[in-house]
Formats: structure tokens, C-alpha cells, sequence
């Protein structure tokens, strides 16, 4: 009872604010100009980064701030077609300010310059992460990143391997976007991270709901989108370089890239970026977490030209991983493998070192993406986009005989996919978008490992249409409705238990809907709300593994019975602030009813010849999950600010009258945040005392689990951040430290929770320095 007590005083701690009110009656406001001829800009926005607040001008380009308090702000101001600019303003009475931005001379006749941009996701929660939050991240993976985000945790698989889960659904319902494409290495199982490279963009939007209309198959839990960059229009260089050290693998990373355009040819662009990861082995407060070393690498290419008519865009990566698979996870018999959960200390120690071993995986990730846009008229656009994925993977496992490096499991996937979307206006007001979609995909196993393959060959075809109507009424409503159809084939070929080879073959057919509103109640309150059903398709290796998961140390048996997932999620989402602007809240309440909700389910232990490993089976069930996310601002004067993040998620199984497995432990964030917009010849000091508490995990199912959760835990972390302006550019520096006190912990959403405890204290020392045109 104690820990429920803390918990909720924690998430509770912040209102107390409520409890102090403020004088901050001071109004900012002014109008945003083009800096060539004064024209006003028409709904161009503008953002207070430090009270989390945002107003768009009128079509006069006026706008206008109430309630602030005395004190130093930052301003960001943007445009359709405009390059974003910042300005610090001291606010201490009321103020008219102009806002000035350049713009581009050759969109100046676009009817878009008048319009505002049609919501992405009305009624859908949702939340970014912008280039500075994703800065605070440099050095940690995508779903660490994500997992800042209430509402969003980190499924993983010892300190090498994460995947995000959104509202305790996780693996192929959350779709993955990567500058728009459908991220396709996510069908070798639930345990592989996305393989992409997040500094690849700029920014990053979590759709927390049942996005299918929109966005297709696996979308029933959320969608994670690295947004395509606005490459440059005009002449200049601007770029940027940084780097970042880590304490906890005594590693560190890399990242710098380099942007411009070309003198004489409006409207072209170009980009290109690269980054890497090197990494030892983790350690826990106790011991060495053998074998968890980490090599990453990625590189990335651009280029793009925008007239009034058309416009076309061209893009590459690549994105390399090689990780080791914690020693210890891999046991021999099965009188061992109990010792060793019931231990709580793992077999296998040994002094830190930064090579990698077996069993460990090597991952290549290959993305090219072609667009082209042809705007039929002023208000109606025709974009067609085409996307090619490669992907490999090895793994591989401690063998007889010389044979460990030879992979156990090799596997290669090839996907085309294809989109075709008319952005239209129907009249005045309604507008939206109708497309269709269409996918081809190869599975492979490369021969010579010796080994069965643990998802066979297949081929995979898909196609979808799809349609999703904005209304607005009047000034501050706005309505959205969709539906989409899309019919999947999938082809195995395999051999059977009794070495048969067999063609079996699977046909899907789903439709999602959705309904949603966006109620601007007032400058300074939103709500939103939707209604949306959405499906999945089962995934081939949900159908057909048969064998050993080295990423997650156990034996994995699917049921090619298995039919399509169906969901019916509803969401309210509120966030506004009140106080005259100095409390800031987000709250995001919802419900989920998802048939045939398919699950690895524990089934007892087995011996292989590589050893002995837990197993677990794919099955499926009726399933219900509710919850809720909630941030809290509050900002105490000019630099102090109290923050609260916290989320709960509840899972039952409807048939067994039971818990879920593998949900979510309440959590909640509580941080002293310090703002300082100047410190001396230094600019946007931000210092961050933050207290993580997760709570134990008690709605299980019983006797399921092959050892109880583990307990409550509580993490400290502290975070500094500042900028130089220098002639030509801006440096930037950053010190992270998490899990300052060195705690001991497991966590409930660790795979190998049942070996080893988590990683210790760290510190992440980062520096970057930008220069030319400012983005």
C-alpha cells in the first residue's frame, strides 16, 4: 500500500501548485511580416517553447499572447514556405512586437500561403518530440527517445535491444513511418528494434490511437512517424556536428550533417547526414553485463526541387547494427536455467570488454524513396510515392565445432510499396485526402546455416483505399471522418514436421472507420476525441516460428490458425492552460477493445541442443485495455517550473477472466525544471532534477510468469543544457545523468529480467556546434 500511496502523491504533487495564484496579466502581441515587402503572413504560428503554448496569426498576420508573466521568452515563428526564426524577447509590460520571416519568392502566388495546413490528426492524441528534445537524446536509441513520452514505454530485451509500446500495445500494432515509408523490419518478431536512424530527421510524432484509416495494417496501436525534413530553397550552407560521450559502456557517438542549395536554381535542395554508436558492455550497480556491446552506423542522402506546379524529392539510407546478446541469457540445462532465475545474479561474468561475442545479431537496414508531387490546381495536389526496403539479418549462437560464426539464422526481406494520394478541397471548407496503396514483399532464408529456419520463405501482397475528410465549423471546430478497405495474400512455403514441403496460403480482408472532433474552446484550452476501429493481420511469425529467438533467449511456437486482430478505441484528449498561463496540462483518457488480441504466451521450459530456454506461444483472445496519460506544468515564477508525467494502463483478457501479460507498471515522472534564457554570453539554460518511480507490477496473470515481477523501483536523474551564439553558428552543450544513485532494479518489461538486473548509473556528456543559415 505504501508504494500505491507514493505513487499517486507523486502524481498528484504538482496540483498543489493550484494552490498559488499569480498576477501574470501581461499581453504579447504583434504581427508576423515577410521581410522582403511587410506583406503580412496569414496564419503563420508562433510558439512559446517554455509554456508549452501556441497561437496563429490571423490573416493579417496579427497575433496576440494574454496572461504571461514577467520574464525573458523565446519565440518560434513559422510559415508555410518560410525559413523558421527564433527571438528572445524581455517581457516585464505590456508589448507590440514585429515578427520578420523570409520568403520564398517562388511560392509567393500559392493559394497554401493564405490556408491553414489541415490537421494531421484531428481528434487523435498525439505528441512530438522536436530537434532539441531529440538532441537530449543524442547517443540513445529511437525508443528511448519515444519513451519520454507519457504513455509511451520501452519493451526490450536487455540494454541492446528496445522497441516502443504505446499504451501497453507493442510489436507489429505499432507502425513505424520513416520519411513516410512504412517501416518493414518488424516481421522477424516482436523483439527486434526499428532499425532506422532517428537524427535521419528532425522531428518525430507519436499518433497514440488506432490510426489504420489513415495509415494502414499494424497501425491498431499507434503510429511513431520520423518526419521527412524541409530541405533548403535557396543558395547557403548550414549544417551541423556533434558528439556525445557515455559513461555506461564507455562509448560514446556521432552525428553531422550537412545541408544547401543551389545559387540560380530556386527551389532546389539537398541533405546529407551520418552518424554512429560504439559501445562496450553495460553495466548493472553489481556486476558486468557480459556481452552487451553495441556497433551502429547510418547514413543518409537527399535531394529535392519545389516549383509552384511540381515538385519532386529523392532520398537513401542506410542503417547498420551489430549487438550483443547477453551472455548469461544463454544456459545449457534446464536444472541451471531455474537456478539461475530463482539467483537472482547471472551464471555468467566476466571483466568488461568491448568486443562482441556470440550470441550476438547483425542487422542492415537499405531505404530509397522517390516522391513527386503535381498540384492538379490551387487548392488540389496529386502526390505519388514509391519505396524500396532491404533487409537483412544474422544471428548468431555459441556452435560446436568451429561453427560460431556461421549465423543460425539468416534472413533477408525485400518490400516495394506504393502510394497514391489526391489532396483535394470539396468547395470552401471540406477538404482531406483519397488514396490508394498497394505492397509487395519477399522473405527469404539465406541456405547454409544448418539450422531450421525460424520463420520460413513467404511472399506477402497488399492493397488498400482509403479516404479521411477534415470539416471545419466555424473558427474553432473541426471534424474528421474515414474508412478504408485493404485485402492482404500471404504465401508460405516451408516444410512441415515430417519434412514435406508445404505452400500454405493465407487471405485477409479488413475494413477500419473513424470519427473524430478538435474543439478549440478557447485560445489556450483543446479538446479532442475519436472513435476508430482498426486491424491487423497476423503476422508470419505469429503463424509459423518454430524454434530458437536469440534477441530474446527463447523458444518460439506460433499457430498458423491465428486470424486478423480487431479493434474499437475511443480517446478524449484535453490540453490547455490556466493561471493566466502558468499551469500547463495534457490529459489523454482512453479505451480499447481489440478481438483476437494474439500474445507470446509462457508454456513452460525446453531443451534444445543449443541449451535450455523458456517457450512461449503465440495465442489469441479477447482482450480489453483502458488508461490514462497526464502532463502538468507549472511554472512557479520566470525560471522555476514544476513538471509532472505520469500514465497508467489496465489489460484484462475477456475469455480467461484474467490479467494481460506483459502490461505496463504505473509510472510517474516528477521534475524541478530551471529556465534561463541568457546566462552572460550564453543563451536557453535549462537545468532538470527529474524522480522516476515505477510501481510493481501486480495485475498479472497467476502462475503464468516464470518468476514473480519485480519490485517498485526509483530512479534520479539530472539534466543541463545551454547555448553559445558564436559568428558563423551556435554551440551546443548538454550533461545527462540517469540513475544517478546507482539502484539496482529489473523491470517488468525486460525480456531478460529473469538474468540480470538493468544498467546502472550513466553520463552522457554532448556537444554539437551548428552553423550557417539558421533552420
Amino acid at each position: 500500500m505504501g508504494h500505491r500511496w507514493a505513487f499517486f502523491l507523486a502524481f498528484l504533487l504538482p496540483c498543489r501548485a493550484l494552490l498559488a495564484q499569480g498576477g501574470c496579466t501581461l499581453v504579447l502581441q504583434g504581427r508576423v511580416l515577410d521581410e522582403h515587402d511587410r506583406t503580412p503572413l496569414a496564419f503563420a504560428d508562433v510558439v512559446v517553447p517554455e509554456l508549452h503554448r501556441s497561437v496563429q496569426a490571423d490573416d493579417q498576420g496579427r497575433f496576440s499572447l494574454p496572461g504571461l508573466c514577467p520574464g525573458t521568452y523565446t519565440l518560434k515563428v513559422a510559415h508555410l514556405d518560410c525559413t523558421p526564426v527564433e527571438r528572445t524577447v524581455q517581457l516585464d509590460k505590456d508589448r507590440t512586437i514585429e515578427l520578420f520571416l523570409e520568403h520564398h519568392a517562388a511560392e509567393l502566388q500559392e493559394i497554401e500561403v493564405a490556408r491553414k495546413r489541415p490537421d494531421e490528426h484531428v481528434g487523435q492524441a498525439h505528441a512530438e518530440i522536436d530537434r532539441e528534445a531529440m538532441e537530449a537524446g543524442a547517443g540513445r536509441s529511437l525508443t528511448e527517445m519515444l519513451a519520454r513520452v507519457p504513455g509511451v514505454t520501452s519493451l526490450s530485451s536487455g540494454p541492446t535491444i528496445a522497441k516502443p509500446m504505446i499504451h501497453g500495445l507493442y510489436g507489429n500494432r505499432i507502425l513505424t513511418l520513416n520519411q513516410g515509408i512504412r517501416q518493414e523490419d518488424q516481421q522477424w518478431g516482436n523483439e527486434h528494434a526499428p532499425s532506422l536512424d532517428p537524427f535521419s530527421s528532425d522531428r518525430i510524432t507519436v499518433v497514440k490511437g488506432a490510426a489504420s484509416v489513415q495509415y494502414g495494417a499494424d497501425a491498431i496501436g499507434g503510429v511513431v512517424i520520423t518526419e521527412p525534413v524541409e530541405l533548403p530553397r535557396g543558395p547557403g550552407l548550414s549544417g551541423e556536428v556533434r558528439g556525445v560521450g557515455i559513461l555506461n559502456g564507455r562509448g560514446g557517438g556521432t552525428n553531422a550533417m550537412l545541408q544547401g542549395g543551389v545559387k540560380g536554381l530556386t527551389g532546389f535542395g539537398w541533405r546529407v547526414q551520418g552518424s554512429g554508436r560504439y559501445l562496450g558492455d553495460s553495466f548493472a550497480p553489481h556486476y558486468i553485463l557480459s556481452n552487451t556491446g553495441l556497433r551502429e552506423a547510418g547514413a543518409s542522402a537527399s535531394a529535392g526541387w519545389h516549383g509552384r506546379r511540381m515538385s519532386a524529392q529523392v532520398y537513401y539510407s542506410w542503417f547498420g547494427r551489430k549487438m550483443g546478446i547477453l551472455k548469461a541469457s544463454h544456459i545449457g540445462n534446464l536444472t541451471d536455467l531455474r537456478n539461475a532465475i530463482a539467483s537472482g545474479r547471472p551464471w555468467y561474468v566476466a571483466p568488461f570488454t568491448d568486443s562482441i561475442g556470440p550470441p550476438s545479431q547483425t542487422v542492415r537496414h537499405d531505404l530509397v524513396r522517390a516522391e513527386a508531387a503535381y498540384r492538379v490546381s490551387d487548392l488540389d495536389q496529386l502526390v505519388f510515392t514509391y519505396g524500396y526496403q532491404a533487409n537483412s539479418r544474422q544471428e548468431y549462437d555459441l556452435r560446436r565445432g568451429g561453427r560460431s560464426g556461421t549465423p543460425a539464422l539468416d534472413l533477408f526481406l525485400r518490400t516495394h510499396t506504393g502510394d497514391l494520394v489526391l489532396k483535394h478541397f470539396i468547395g470552401t471548407k471540406l477538404h482531406g485526402r483519397v488514396g490508394v496503396s498497394g505492397s509487395h514483399q519477399e522473405n527469404y532464408n539465406v541456405p547454409g546455416t544448418g539450422v531450421r529456419p525460424l520463420i520460413p520463405d513467404y511472399t506477402e501482397e497488399s492493397g488498400g483505399v482509403f479516404v479521411l475528410e477534415h470539416l471545419p465549423v466555424g473558427k474553432r471546430l473541426e471534424l474528421e471522418a474515414g474508412a478504408r478497405y485493404e485485402a492482404t495474400d500471404l504465401r508460405v512455403r516451408r516444410f512441415d514436421d515430417a519434412n514435406i514441403y508445404r505452400t500454405p496460403e493465407h487471405r485477409f480482408s479488413n475494413h477500419a472507420l473513424t470519427a473524430g472532433a478538435s474543439w478549440t474552446v478557447r485560445d489556450s484550452l483543446q479538446l479532442r476525441t475519436s472513435i476508430a476501429s482498426a486491424y491487423r493481420p497476423p503476422n508470419v511469425s505469429e503463424l509459423y516460428s518454430e524454434g530458437l529467438h536469440h534477441g530474446t533467449a527463447t523458444i518460439e511456437l506460433g499457430d498458423p490458425t491465428l486470424g486478423s486482430e480487431r479493434s474499437l478505441k475511443g480517446t478524449f484528449d484535453l490540453e490547455g492552460q490556466w493561471l493566466h498561463g502558468r499551469l500547463y496540462g495534457a490529459l489523454t483518457v482512453y479505451g480499447d477493445r481489440i478481438d483476437h488480441y494474439i500474445y507470446l504466451r509462457p508454456d513452460g521450459y525446453a531443451l534444445t541442443i543449443r541449451g535450455a530456454f523458456p517457450v512461449f506461444r503465440y495465442v489469441a483472445t479477447d482482450a480489453w485495455l483502458h488508461g490514462a496519460d497526464l502532463t502538468l506544468e507549472y511554472r512557479l515564477n520566470g525560471t522555476w517550473s514544476l513538471r509532472d508525467r505520469s500514465s497508467i494502463v489496465r489489460g484484462r483478457d475477456r475469455v480467461r477472466d484474467e490479467w494481460l501479460f506483459l502490461m505496463p507498471a504505473d509510472r510517474t515522472e516528477n521534475a524541478l525544471v530551471y529556465r534561463r534564457p541568457t546566462l552572460g554570453a550564453w543563451r536557453q539554460l535549462e537545468v532538470t532534477l527529474a524522480s522516476t518511480y515505477i510501481l510493481e507490477q501486480t495485475r498479472i496473470p497467476i502462475g503464468l510468469d516464470f518468476a514473480p515481477p519485480p519490485g517498485a523501483y526509483h530512479l534520479v536523474g539530472l539534466g543541463v543544457s545551454l547555448v553559445r551564439p558564436l559568428k558563423h553558428g551556435e554551440l551546443r552543450i548538454g550533461l545527462q545523468g540517469n540513475n544517478l544513485f546507482n539502484t539496482a532494479y529489473r523491470d517488468y518489461l525486460d525480456r531478460f529480467r529473469y538474468y540480470a538486473d538493468a544498467r546502472g548509473a550513466d553520463l552522457d556528456l554532448r556537444v554539437a556546434y551548428r552553423f550557417g543559415k539558421k533552420d
